[in-house]
């Protein structure tokens, strides 16, 4: 088990809280707990409520989307130490909109959106953080989105050209 030094030093690491002061860093560190997986273990299943961010220690996770039309899943990303995964349920109380999974032995911490909202009501600077991260992530989203489509429309077009009558 990481103590809460251990665990505020890890964090200092992660992206999400680089911008973060000591005190904060303390304060986040003293609501994660830590939790383990081994492989092949659903960390979280698509339309499970929310309400959890996992923040990988080690190991690797995939997120995965299942099809509604098909009954196969789309890999989305993996997940690796010093990333996160779950950011949107510490906001947002939907079910999850995808599926997560340890590809190898994983320990995360987890931060219960309960005790977040808690913070961030005496520490807004942290909110302001944790917005500007959504807001890169939803960026990142939103070009992957435009790549996936760039890769249709010429064969789209070419469907199209096909049934041309000349």
């Amino acid at each position: 088990m990481l103590s809460t030094q251990e665990k505020t030093s890890f964090l200092r690491k992660v992206s999400a809280f680089e911008e973060l002061t000591d005190e904060q860093l303390c304060t986040l560190a003293e609501i994660c707990n830590e939790r383990s997986f081994s492989q092949g273990d659903k960390i979280f299943r698509q339309g499970d409520i929310g309400g959890v961010l996992h923040i990988v220690v080690s190991g690797k996770v995939t997120i995965e989307r299942e099809l509604q039309q098909q009954s196969n899943k789309v890999s989305i990303m993996q997940v690796e130490p010093y990333d996160y995964l779950g950011e949107m349920s510490l906001f947002y109380d939907a079910p999850r909109s995808v599926a997560a999974a340890a590809m190898e032995d994983t320990i995360t911490l987890e931060m219960e959106n309960d005790h977040f909202m808690e913070i961030i009501r005496h520490d807004p600077d942290l909110l302001m953080e944790f917005c500007r991260v959504l807001s890169v992530r939803l960026c990142e989203a939103y070009d992957k989105i435009a790549e996936a489509n760039m890769d249709k429309k010429p064969r789209e077009l070419h469907k199209l050209y096909d049934k041309l009558d000349f």
